[in-house]
């Protein structure tokens, strides 16, 4: 298939508000309600015009942690991003995926640098337009993501980027087929409740979806586990030990991750935690059942150095990047350093996340099969387009369990106007479900079932409205202090 010729025209950027059903630690800070971006980008594809759209949370205290930015700075500086990553990308020429993506990453890289942002945002901003390119393009043309990495449909070169890649296709790292399941690995946030008795009566949701860990655990058939650290010993090993308690007793075994938040600046600090789990034996299973650790090091150090040997014997478990992944070459970097792993996630780029499996692939021809890898992560996807596009890409590398807890920090697609939460409903009916009133993530034996994402473009067949969200100039950030989550104006 010849590669489609792409001119960006310009978009427009919807706002609406996600309130959570329960507070969650993100990053350096607890949330209770959120600001979601839906982007709705006009693309000439061979000539032709078709609507692309992404969306995605402005997480604030993630992309940047500096104590001196409030939340609202952080919101602010995401949705300047996005404007500029449209500035450039309207005024680049036609051309393909892949060549109109590298100029893209490359000036909002250097215009957010300058700015005085950082690269892990300017990434946001980039991957916003570029998947709304890719949901344009795959629309005209009639492929799945699947279908359009097979294709190369993106004209991607990677030894353009990485000589270790000269001519290798992206189709190199696919399976015959998208995976169609996908398990849930569910997040054991800092400030979750993994037991009844953490919860005062008075503060139960009793809303007929799960509340604690345990809930979890019985009720959605759990398999995989990730656990988030704090940086603090005492409380990290008592914690871990209550989580553990609450496994030993299912009797069912599990596969965890654990994430270290960049809670670390010293390596050897994190590997006297490791090594404190492994010698408690209360926390036998549990440090067995680790299959690997996501970025204990605050991202500024996390690069600087090659990682200590003693320090990674010590944790016996590989590492991977994730905060620290801000930019295209991060990964084949980190290699370097003596990290293994990276995470995917749609919010930081499609094309590196591609480039960087072709990278794992070609590495572990010599190193041995799984020596270097990628995770799925990401917490808050939320329902249609950001969730699903996430998860189509997953099911394209062939991630076999995804990091989400959209489905428990909110409840189901009630952010969303009435009619796209059922029109998500009838497209993809087993990916959600009707629970009373309302329509939740379905899942099912511990996964989710996602064979209805093979559909042209980025995974969701039904489209957002972006007359039901508010303008971004009309948006403030105080609309989120509103405590009535079923206002006008929640939505993507």
């Amino acid at each position: 298939m010849s590669t489609a010729r792409l001119k960006i025209i310009g978009g427009r950027i919807g706002i609406a508000n996600a309130f959570a059903r329960m507070p969650f630690r993100f990053g350096v800070v607890t949330m209770e309600a959120a600001a979601s971006a839906t982007l709705e980008l006009e693309v000439f594809v061979n000539g032709q015009p078709v609507l692309g759209y992404a969306s995605d949370l402005l997480a604030y205290k993630w992309f940047d942690k500096r104590p001196e930015k409030t939340p609202a700075d952080n919101v602010a500086d995401l949705l300047w991003v996005i404007e500029e990553a449209l500035t450039v990308a309207s005024a680049l020429s036609e051309g393909s995926v892949f060549s109109l993506w590298r100029q893209l990453d490359e000036e909002v890289d250097r215009r957010a640098v300058a700015a005085g942002f950082n690269r892990l945002g300017a990434s946001f901003g980039v991957s916003m337009v570029e998947r709304a390119v890719i949901d344009a393009l795959g629309r005209a043309t009639g492929q799945s993501f699947f279908d359009m990495v097979r294709n190369n449909a993106f004209g991607i070169e990677g030894g353009a980027v990485f000589p270790e890649l000269a001519g290798l296709l992206p189709a190199s790292i696919l399976s015959e087929k998208p995976l169609e399941r996908i398990a849930l690995r569910h997040t054991v946030g800092l400030v979750d409740p993994i037991e009844a008795q953490d919860i005062a009566s008075a503060d139960r949701l009793d809303d007929g979806l799960p509340e604690t860990l345990a809930d979890y655990i019985e009720q959605d058939d759990l398999s995989y586990l990730k656990i988030k650290i704090a940086g603090d010993p005492a409380s990290d090993m008592a914690r871990l030990e209550r989580i553990a308690s609450v496994m030993e007793r299912t009797g069912r075994t599990f596969a965890l991750t654990l994430d270290g938040n960049e809670q670390y600046s010293r390596l050897e600090d994190f590997a006297a935690l490791m090594d404190a789990i492994r010698r408690n034996p209360a926390l036998g299973h549990f440090y067995q059942s680790i299959l690997f650790v996501e970025q204990p090091l605050e991202r500024s150090v996390a690069l600087s150095a090659p990682l200590d040997p003693h320090a990674l014997k010590t944790i016996g478990k590989p590492l991977l990047i994730d905060e620290a992944d801000g930019w295209t070459r991060a990964f084949h970097e980190a290699i370097a350093l003596g990290y293994h792993g990276v995470s995917h996630k749609n919010c930081k780029g499609v094309i590196r996340s591609l480039l960087n499996a072709m990278i794992a692939a070609e590495r572990n021809r010599v190193a041995g099969q799984g020596t270097y890898f990628q995770s799925a992560e990401d917490l808050t996807c939320l329902p249609v387009v950001s969730l699903q596009a996430d998860l189509a890409v997953v099911a394209a590398l062939g991630i076999t369990h995804v990091e989400r807890n959209g489905h428990h920090y909110f409840r189901g697609l009630e952010h969303l106007p009435a009619s796209e939460a059922e029109a998500a409903l009838a497209a993809h009916p087993d990916l959600y479900r009707r629970e009373g009133a309302s329509i939740v993530t379905a899942i099912n034996g511990g996964t989710l079932d996602i064979a209805s994402l093979q559909v042209p473009g980025m995974g969701f067949a039904c489209l957002p409205n972006l007359s039901q969200r508010t303008r971004a100039a009309d948006w403030t950030f105080d609309s989120l202090n509103k405590s009535d989550a079923g206002h006008a104006g929640t939505g993507e």
